[in-house]
């Protein structure tokens, strides 16, 4: 059954993605002109303008047309436009990671890098919850999948979010824009663009957001799992000659958020918190009905989130060689970047409004007035620089070669309490890269060409964690502290080689080779201890990858098809297991996993069916599965196999335990990765209106995204388990014919399908001796998990 579903899905996207090029078809017989075709869409991937369709990268470009019309603010909107990215959101702002393939660290620690990286204007983001604030004012978004190392470095193992942000016009010119829901959500948004002078160029955007979340604290009646952010940016473009410019890019961004919130959907009746008899579920959950639905919790005024801000700018200097010099028609590129971010962060992780320790007689000292909570702060300053050298477009010998070089120093303080699981420690992390890069295309033939890079990359990482060890719990007890320390260098080299075959003009075939490599880590999080300290750092990860695919403009550039086949083989993968304490508490744990593979196939489409009809689709199918883990993580419940054998090894997917575990782990080999559905599309389009006699047109648009059941756990807990599901939005609206103002009006999941973003097994604290069997379940909503409908107006001048 399961397998039949399964080629349903792929023969429903296959046809629905082959709408367009039917449809287009029967257009073949008129005269083409520019209002029926395409627009060329112009990406970076190689880091050097070409065209889309001429790139032998799996590569979605988002446009800012798409952009706009799918409402997207931030980063976790895009996993809408793009099926292959995933999201995965942890406990607060500070450990949200970015998922490609199946392919992504989570990690609380500071000192673990991404597998994805988020490239903004040529700049990577050096610590990556940086990334998670709102995108303002940008042309285009270039999801690269698969290893990008031998071009964008060690923490682009798993694939890229190349963002470009729009660039100062030589015209004046300028654009509004605000939005607001029915679900509280408002957006306000200003560009202004133009010459200062006749070598000087400017574009200032400023933007502000505001959403409450879907959440509600009845115990404040505040809404929580929503953010609010003030956004600057500026561009100072200046060309005193026709070789030489000159540009210089701030930013500021102000963000706060108060996620992430998890209201319980399942509890076992007659439980009490903590245990206590004194603190039963139906006083500490009061005015809550617990149910798949239930977006309601009670907890503190500070239940949970972050407050950051980030400061940066860009310089850029370009040269471009002259006729009479030896590198004619090659520009010299000279990129400094400077980024400060800090957060400041909490959490109620009791998740009650109750004092609890009031009369918590486990504490020690019992009668503290309060519950338990974490805060702390992040800080993170990262300084790059790249020199690049970019030969001509237009010869038989392209190339792009650069030297690179990162530094980012990162601490974060975490104080746990006030008592039982006390935790208190300041972990500092610095992390210096120096790289030398290369990659080249030579066409062999007219329709034959040769790809082919390599990287040579340096690491040197170093940590200080100083931990308090808490005499007892008692308030007041003395403490001491345990300082480690420790310092480390990697050396590597990543490449591809690749073949790129022009069947015609419109059609390229591609098959590529490449290696990916991210550096060593450290495991600096609460948990961090002597015998921790003594086992790092955690290996490198490395990454084989082959992809094999074909590029096609079809019926004079009415239709884009793109499609790539892909096997990948991860070793050393870094990843975050997470578990929860009795109380409610949630915990972290690294590991290297020895060996995963994800494979499978994605297709892009776009279609211009008529002048006024446009469609878009795509599809990702993507078997990511663990090949060895011997040592993974076990569920909870999960049966047990005891053996006194240390060499015993149980069977895939048996959690067993021997003396040389040191407790219960399972056999992951053959399971399947977390957070990673099988098959994923989304397809949408919008429909043009002519009004005749009217100065306006109207439109409407339709997307709809589906994905197939998701286990949020590595260890395969049946019970986090996100059945499949999908999600319609509509809009429709009116725009003037010279495009200078724009109103739609739109329903976001207009069916009301309700699904999580994260599922967590856990009572929450709750328990009661006379039920040992006591389950419970959480879960976090995504944005739209609930319909909601609003309002946006664009003007342009």
């Amino acid at each position: 059954m399961t397998h039949m579903r399964s080629m349903l899905l792929v023969s429903t996207a296959a046809a629905v993605l082959a709408i367009a090029p039917g449809a287009a078809l029967a257009q073949t017989q008129a005269a083409a002109n520019s209002d029926t075709q395409l627009e060329e869409i112009i990406v970076t991937s190689t880091k050097r303008a070409e065209r889309l369709q001429d790139v032998p990268v799996s590569v979605t470009a988002v446009t800012a047309d798409v952009l706009e019309r799918n409402n997207v603010r931030e980063l976790g909107d895009l996993v809408k436009l793009s099926p292959g990215l995933v999201i995965n959101y942890g406990s607060q702002p500070g450990n949200f990671s970015i998922n490609m393939r199946g392919i992504g660290t989570f990690s609380n620690g500071i000192a673990v890098e991404s597998d994805v990286a988020v490239v903004i204007d040529d700049v990577p983001v050096g610590f990556q919850a940086a990334a998670f604030k709102d995108l303002i004012d940008v042309e285009r978004v270039e999801v690269l999948r698969g290893p990008q190392s031998t071009l964008f470095g060690k923490s682009a193992i798993a694939g890229v979010l190349n963002i470009a942000t729009a660039a100062p016009t030589k015209e004046f010119s300028g654009k509004a824009m605000l939005l607001a829901t029915d679900d509280g959500e408002k957006r306000i948004g200003f560009t202004v663009s133009g010459p200062v002078r006749d070598n000087l160029l400017m574009r200032l955007t400023v933007a502000k957001s505001d959403y409450d979340g879907n959440v509600k604290n009845l115990t404040t009646g505040k809404n929580v799992n929503g953010s609010a952010g003030f956004t600057a940016t500026a561009k100072l473009v200046w060309t005193p000659t026709d070789q030489l410019t000159v540009s210089l890019a701030p930013r500021y961004n102000h963000n706060v958020s108060s996620c992430c919130v998890s209201p319980i959907s399942e509890l076992t009746p007659g439980l009490n918190y903590q245990g206590e008899p004194a603190f039963p579920a139906s006083l500490a959950l009061r005015g809550i009905t617990i149910d798949k639905n239930n977006h309601f919790v009670r907890a503190d005024d500070r239940i949970g989130g972050g407050n950051s801000d980030v400061f940066g700018t860009t310089g850029r200097i370009d040269y471009a060689f002259g006729d009479g010099s030896l590198l004619k028609g090659h520009t010299l590129s000279s990129i400094t970047s400077h980024d400060h971010w800090k957060m400041l962060d909490f959490q109620d992780i009791d998740g009650t409004d109750l004092p609890f320790l009031l009369g918590f007689p486990v504490a020690s000292p019992s009668g503290v007035n309060s519950g338990a909570s974490i805060h702390g702060y992040f800080h993170a300053d990262s300084w790059t620089q790249e020199f690049r050298l970019t030969s001509p477009g237009d010869t038989r010998l392209r190339y792009v070669a650069g030297l690179w070089y990162a530094r980012n120093d990162l601490d974060r303080f975490l104080d746990r309490g006030p008592v039982l699981q006390l935790a208190r420690y300041l972990a500092e992390s610095t992390n210096q890269n120096y790289s030398a890069y290369a990659n080249a295309t030579f066409d062999v033939t007219d329709k034959l060409s040769l790809t082919g890079g390599l990287r040579a990359n340096r690491q040197k990482i170093s940590y200080a964690f100083d931990k308090t060890i808490f005499a007892s719990t008692a308030i007041g007890a003395p403490t001491s502290h345990q300082l480690f320390a420790g310092a480390n260098q990697d050396d590597a080299v990543t490449g591809k080689i690749g073949l790129q075959y022009k069947v015609t003009p419109d059609i390229m075939t591609f098959a590529t080779y490449s290696t990916g490599y991210k550096g060593q880590a450290y495991d600096l999080v609460s948990t961090f201890n002597a015998a921790i300290a003594a086992q790092m750092p955690v290996p490198p990860e490395t990454a084989k990858n082959y992809e094999i695919g074909f590029k096609s403009s079809l019926f004079d550039r009415r239709v884009y098809l793109n499609a790539t086949l892909f096997r990948a083989d991860y070793r050393g993968f870094q990843t975050s297991v997470t578990s929860f304490l009795p109380d409610g508490t949630f915990l972290t744990f690294l590991n290297s996993v020895g060996h995963l593979r994800t494979q499978g196939v994605e297709i892009d489409g776009v279609a211009r069916v008529t002048r006024n009809l446009r469609l878009n689709g795509a599809f990702a199918y993507t078997d990511a599965t663990v090949q060895s883990f011997p040592n993974g993580p076990c569920y909870g419940g999960q049966v047990t196999t005891a053996s006194t054998d240390p060499g015993y090894v149980g069977a895939p997917g048996e959690c067993y335990s021997t003396p040389r575990t040191n407790g219960r782990v399972q056999n992951l080999h053959g399971q399947r990765l977390n957070n990673t559905p099988k098959f994923k599309f989304n397809i949408g389009g919008q429909y043009d209106i002519d009004l005749p006699g009217m100065p306006f047109k109207g439109f409407v648009g339709v997307a709809y995204r589906w994905q197939d059941d998701v286990n949020f756990s590595l260890s395969q807990d049946p019970r986090t388990i996100q059945k499949a599901y999908g999600v319609m939005d509509l809009s429709l609206g009116v725009t003037d014919l010279k495009d200078r103002y724009k109103l739609s009006i739109f329903a976001n999941n207009l069916l009301d399908k309700r699904y999580a973003q994260g599922l967590g097994n856990t009572t929450s604290g709750y328990s009661n001796p006379a039920i040992p069997t006591a389950q419970g379940l959480t879960w976090l909503p995504g944005r739209d998990a609930f319909r909601y409908f609003g309002a946006r107006v664009d003007v342009n001048f």
